[in-house]
């Protein structure tokens, strides 16, 4: 029993000192009491050695912020790196030494410095700077200045320059020296003096008032009005014998003018003289164109001979006698009266023109400019009786007008026959019921008709209705021998039938 308690003591005690060991050997890992009353909870961290600070590990109370160190490291010292830095004109050379680790650094001198390489530059005093010395140094770019002086000042000028109409007027203030400028003395624009000029609205241009300023020649135009338009005056100009005739549009305004209406030329309308030969005179005829009174001589014969000759003698000054030739263009229905001198001088003056007809009405008649008298409007044979402005007869003659029409005496009409009456129409019979056809049998192919030949008359019409009634008789015979013959053989297949069951 005694060793059996012993057991049971020793049992709790080493497991005691197990737990204390661990706590212990571990670092103070797990909790253990502190003289302060706090159950310490250390967590370590190692911090590692620097240049200059040994490393070690740091233990740190999650619950007080106790801290305890251990195991410390050695000091690293600097890892220098070295650079050569040059001299210059103000510093020294030298060698800079930088730890690569933690940034410590040091120099250590290697040369004096070179000094400034100065050359001068005169800046001359200006009319608002001042003069002066500036030293720059070639080697680094410094530089200073000294040696001043005072500035000089401006030299100014004066210019007044006058108003115009737009633009003000001032006084301008030019340096001689610098040309530096200044304005002062300003006056107002004077405005422009416009005097107006208007220009009338032509046919094709509309019309506008120009404004000109008298004092600079500023111009504007302004209230525009639109063009007038042509005013044409037609002027007829009437066809001659070898001109043309037209109608002629000028415009009174700006005598614009164009052409329409051209007449062909009417040609000559000769009224021809024969003038016989005499005596020592030659004998031809005389072509005067009646509207014109352009003449030409033609046939030139002798006295006694019927041959021509090529020249004219001339005609010796003559008293004038006065015949009236009359010369009638039956195709045109008019005549031509004219009174000519054998020399082939006309006369021109009234003629009193009477025209008759065959019943003995007469009617007076006027000659126009060309001596023409036309009887275009009258029927009939009419005797024309003419006479000068004394009532002496000068000339009677016939004309023909149109063709009188000769009346044809209308048919008499014949007498109406009696209408015959029509037929009465028979009343329709009551229509017969269709009887119910048999079921046909399935006919053979028709024979291809022939085509009709055209029917000529009545009797054609009456002997195609013939033929055609006298196929479909062909057709339906057909027809029923073809059922006929279908039936005969369904007859002897049922009686065969009925012999063989027997």
């Amino acid at each position: 029993m005694t060793k059996r308690k012993m057991k049971m003591w020793w049992m709790p005690l080493c497991v005691m000192a197990v737990l204390c060991a661990v706590v212990f050997g571990s670092g103070f890992a797990m909790s253990a009491r502190a003289d302060d009353g706090c159950v310490h909870g250390y967590a370590a961290e190692e911090i590692a050695a620097t240049c200059t600070e040994r490393g070690y590990t740091l233990y740190t109370c999650a619950n007080c912020g106790d801290t305890r160190k251990d195991k410390y490291t050695d000091v690293k010292g600097h890892a220098y790196k070295q650079t050569a830095v040059s001299p210059t004109c103000t510093d020294k050379g030298y060698i800079l030494y930088v730890c690569e680790d933690c940034g410590e650094h040091y120099t250590e001198t290697t040369a004096a410095a070179k000094g400034h390489l100065f050359s001068e530059i005169t800046v001359p005093a200006t009319c608002t700077h001042k003069g002066y010395v500036t030293h720059f140094c070639t080697v680094c770019g410094y530089e200073f200045s000294d040696g001043y002086i005072d500035e000089k000042g401006h030299k100014y000028a004066e210019t007044v320059v006058a108003p115009t109409c737009t633009e003000d007027g001032y006084t301008e203030h030019v340096c001689a020296v610098c040309e530096d400028v200044y304005y002062d003395s300003f006056t107002d624009a004077i405005g422009h003096e416009y005097a107006q000029e208007v220009t009338e609205p032509t046919c094709l241009s509309g019309g506008y008032t120009t404004y000109t300023c008298e004092t600079c020649g500023d111009a504007f135009v302004a209230e525009y009005t639109e063009a007038k338009g042509h005013e044409f005056t037609e002027i007829v100009t009437a066809a001659t014998c070898v001109g043309y005739g037209y109608t002629e549009h000028v415009c009174e305004d700006c005598e614009d003018r164009y052409v329409t209406d051209y007449i062909e030329p009417t040609g000559h309308d000769y009224l021809h003289v024969l003038v016989p030969a005499e005596k020592d005179k030659v004998g031809y005829t005389r072509h005067i164109c009646c509207k014109c009174s352009y003449s030409y001589l033609s046939d030139f014969v002798t006295s006694g001979d019927s041959g021509y000759i090529e020249e004219e003698k001339p005609i010796e000054s003559h008293k004038h006698y006065y015949e009236l030739y009359a010369q009638d263009n039956a195709e045109d229905m008019y005549f031509i009266l004219m009174r000519v001198c054998a020399c082939g001088e006309t006369m021109s003056g009234y003629l009193n023109i009477r025209f008759t007809d065959e019943n003995g009405n007469s009617t007076n008649e006027i000659m126009n400019a060309y001596g023409q008298v036309s009887y275009a409007d009258k029927t009939g044979v009419y005797t024309v009786t003419v006479s000068d402005e004394n009532g002496n007869e000068l000339k009677s003659f016939a004309v023909q007008g149109k063709e009188k029409e000769v009346p044809t005496k209308p048919s008499e009409p014949q007498e109406p026959t009696e209408p015959i009456e029509p037929n009465t129409p028979d009343e329709p019979t009551e229509p017969k019921e269709p009887e119910t056809p048999d079921k046909p049998s399935k006919p053979t192919e028709p024979n291809t008709p022939q085509e009709p030949t055209t029917p000529n008359g009545a009797e054609t019409e009456k002997s195609g209705k013939g033929n055609g009634v006298a196929v479909a008789l062909f057709v339906i015979m057909l027809v029923l021998l073809a059922g006929g013959a279908v039936a005969f053989v369904l007859v002897r297949k049922f009686r065969n039938g009925k012999g063989n069951k027997k």
